[in-house]
This record gives C-alpha cells, sequence and structure tokens, in this order.
C-alpha cells in the first residue's frame, strides 16, 4: 500500500485540476447517433441511472467544482474496486 499511495495523490491531484478542462463536446457515441439522425429514438427512461451523470455530482450542480469531484470520486473507485477486490481474492 505504500508503494500505491504516492500514485494515488497524483491521480487524485490530476483528476481534481484536470477533469473540469474536459470537453464539453458529446462523446463518440452520443456524436454517431445525433449526426446519423436516431438519437431521438433513445429510451427516455433508462434501465439504469448513473451515480455521477455528466461527471457531474447533482447536489452541487454543473460547475467546474463538481466536475472535478466527480474526477476525484472516479479515480478513487478506480482505484479502491480492484484493491478491494484483490484483498477478498487473498483471504
Amino acid at each position: 500500500m505504500k508503494q500505491v499511495l504516492p500514485f494515488l495523490i497524483v491521480a487524485l491531484i490530476m483528476a481534481g485540476l484536470f477533469s473540469p478542462l474536459a470537453s464539453f463536446f458529446p462523446d463518440g457515441l452520443e456524436w454517431a447517433a445525433e449526426r446519423l439522425g436516431f438519437i431521438d429514438h433513445a429510451n427516455p427512461e433508462p434501465l439504469l441511472t448513473s451515480p455521477l451523470p455528466d461527471y457531474t455530482i447533482p447536489r452541487v450542480g454543473d460547475s467546474p467544482l463538481s466536475t472535478a469531484l466527480a474526477g476525484i470520486i472516479g479515480t478513487l473507485i478506480c482505484f479502491f474496486l480492484p484493491f478491494t477486490l484483490h484483498l477478498l481474492r487473498k483471504k
């Protein structure tokens, strides 16, 4: 864990600083659906809802702070989920 901690800290700092600088343009699938004209046929009610829709924190609103927090939370999830699975597997 001590070996990974510096990398986690750097990743969290980068996520917090660079997430608000991400592109506001739609991703490739949304762009293709809009361009080909079938985005309006999408199901308005998704099967599952995202905990961080559009990389924002719903209670914070659509702001750079919200995007930075979403980046930090996503980084923590990407670190702790595999780490926890690894610990469970070792038992």
